[in-house]
């Protein structure tokens, strides 16, 4: 079974809780990213940045220089590294967010957006095809999790 941490980026592009608003928005244009996470200089998930926390940003160029720690989502959903790929789509879906913080205890160590969900899930169909067996459909896995779930009850 697939967990966040066959899933995530391992490479995490982030940004410092008193870096500037412009320094993270060049940060986000440099990489082509619409979201950012905020840590410390120990990889602790303060909060979240996104282009939409910004967008109310841009009419006042005032707000250029302001820290970002000013501007973030603080109240962030994460998942642990071992949070299984039927959990993750669950969040993607039901929290209509574009990427997910992936933990180990209290530190940052990936990422995963939903392209990464697609081209795993995408991924494994393809190899699974090539092997003669099929995989089921994200929704399936967690139907699939349910049923094993109630049979070790029983």
């Amino acid at each position: 079974m697939f967990t966040a941490k066959d899933l995530m980026a391992t490479r995490v592009i982030s940004a410092d809780p008193d870096d500037t608003v412009q320094q993270v928005v060049s940060s986000m244009l440099d990489h082509a990213l619409s979201v950012l996470p905020v840590v410390d200089r120990s990889d602790h998930l303060l909060g979240i940045v996104s282009e939409f926390d910004l967008l109310e940003l841009i009419n006042d160029p005032n707000t250029a220089s302001n820290p970002v720690r000013l501007h973030m989502t603080r109240d962030v959903f994460k998942v642990s590294e071992n949070t299984e790929l039927s959990e993750v789509v669950e969040c993607f879906h039901k929290l209509l967010i574009r990427r997910l913080p992936v933990m180990r205890g209290d530190r940052l160590v990936g990422i995963i957006s939903r392209r990464d969900l697609f081209r795993c899930v995408v991924q494994a169909r393809v190899q699974l095809h090539v092997a003669g067996h099929k995989i089921p459909a994200p929704h399936m896995l967690a139907a699939k999790k349910a049923r094993q779930r109630h049979s070790d009850q029983c």
